[in-house]
């Protein structure tokens, strides 16, 4: 089996693409291929046996034209520069297409978090805060949360700013808990954006959720809570999975019993009501959408032709390589990509900002109803300009975001074309 391609040559791939289509300059595919800043972190940890240890942290900032760059932060074994980079490319892209005044930008530490105890890991997020203070705050570069990086360790990351600055600024982070400056519903918004994507999507075409069978591969924070706002909606979820392997049941599984599992353990190890599969073999299985929920790179060119399902709905950044989305349109299989599918995280985010800088916030239903307003919009765009255009959803959402973004860059004077 063939490689998979990184993240960052799957982003290059797809610019390459609509660059072509969009007919840019060479100006301006330059400054969108290069990020504008890079860091590159040794943290040393003092462990709790005495030991000490050194864990490599990143953090890369896109592009500016449009605000200050905003983006999460992993906390993952296998985080590379290349996946930082990539994502705070994906991240610019995002913000431009939702509207949201800001670039992308994207960060992580190489490490395993199950693996620390809860000291070991309060002073590695500290020490991380420390090593990148000189390029972050609200007027600059805006972290929030991502894979390994939940409320406790948004707040760490708050106190450190914090307390290195010496002045109070919940702005700063996004992804707090609420006590600490924090958006209501953050914690479900991309989840829920899944579904609005997905509702807006299908309306336009004479469908809705009731009765679709929906496979959700990857059942962290973002694939449990989209997992019962599809069964609220009328859907039934067939298949689910995290990181040990997944189970199946034709007949739709107990969705409530596997969130209360996974809340209670961290995983799904345990649930009785189906039969057990593999990560891949979840992927391949017979379902009206697919939801990927984990990592880039899960459908490749050599399962793609194996994938069974009307649309692959993105949960993900970056889970189809662009063969194997050649492979799923030429089978008619629709694909929602990320930057369309799970931008709610990043809308809720940028709501968190306002909240914080004016010291205001507004509740649950206010939150979800001005989410879902957004969502909606984008997803109408997007459908819009595939249709005028005759190009699939991401080259048109790429080219609705590439165009406020070069817009931006023109009238700032970087490039003349």
């Amino acid at each position: 089996m063939s490689q998979k391609p990184t993240a960052y040559e799957i982003a290059m791939q797809g610019l390459e693409q609509v660059a072509k289509l969009m007919r840019l300059s060479d100006e301006a595919v330059g400054y969108l291929r290069t990020p504008q800043r890079l860091l590159v972190v040794e943290i040393p940890l003092r462990m709790d046996d005495g030991s000490l240890r050194f864990f490599t942290g990143y953090r890369a900032q896109h592009n500016s034209a449009l605000g200050p760059v905003k983006g999460g932060t992993r906390l993952h074994p296998e985080e590379t520069m290349d996946d930082v980079k990539a994502l705070s490319f994906w991240m610019s892209i995002k913000n431009a297409l939702a509207n949201i005044p800001a670039g992308g930008a994207k960060g992580g530490i190489a490490v395993d978090p199950s693996t620390l105890s809860p000291g070991e890991l309060e002073r590695l997020c500290r020490r991380y805060i420390q090593a990148i203070l000189p390029l972050i705050g609200p007027q600059v570069d805006i972290p929030g949360p991502d894979i390994g990086t939940p409320q406790q360790v948004m707040a760490w990351f708050t106190d450190e700013y914090e307390r290195l600055t010496g002045r109070h600024e919940p702005a700063a982070f996004a992804g707090k808990p609420p006590i600490l400056g924090g958006s209501a519903g953050r914690d479900r918004a991309t989840g829920l954006g899944l579904i609005f994507s997905m509702e807006k999507i299908l309306e336009m075409r004479g469908e809705n959720l009731e009765g679709k069978k929906v496979v959700i591969q990857g059942y962290g924070n973002l694939g449990s809570h989209a997992s019962r706002f599809f069964v609220e909606k009328g859907a039934v979820v067939t298949g689910i999975s995290d990181v040990h392997g997944g189970i199946y049941n034709p007949k739709g599984l107990d969705i409530k019993a596997a969130f209360e599992t996974i809340t209670r353990t961290g995983g799904i190890k345990g649930l009785k009501d189906g039969d057990p599969l593999t990560n891949q073999e979840l992927l391949e299985l017979p379902c009206d959408l697919l939801v990927p929920c984990a990592l880039q790179s899960q459908i490749t060119k050599e399962n793609a032709d194996k994938i069974k399902t009307r649309y692959v709905l993105e949960g993900a950044n970056g889970p189809t390589t662009p063969e194997a989305e050649d492979i799923l349109m030429d089978k008619n299989i629709c694909v929602i990509p990320d930057i369309v599918a799970n931008v709610g995280g990043a809308v809720v985010a940028y709501f968190e900002l306002v909240q914080d800088l004016y010291l205001y916030s507004w509740d649950e239903a206010e939150v979800f109803a001005k989410l879902k307003q957004i969502m909606r919009k984008t997803a109408d765009e997007v459908c819009s300009i595939a249709a005028e255009k005759n190009v699939r959803l991401r080259h048109a959402a790429w080219m609705s975001a590439l165009g406020k973004i070069i817009t931006a860059m023109r009238l700032r004077g970087w490039i003349k074309h």
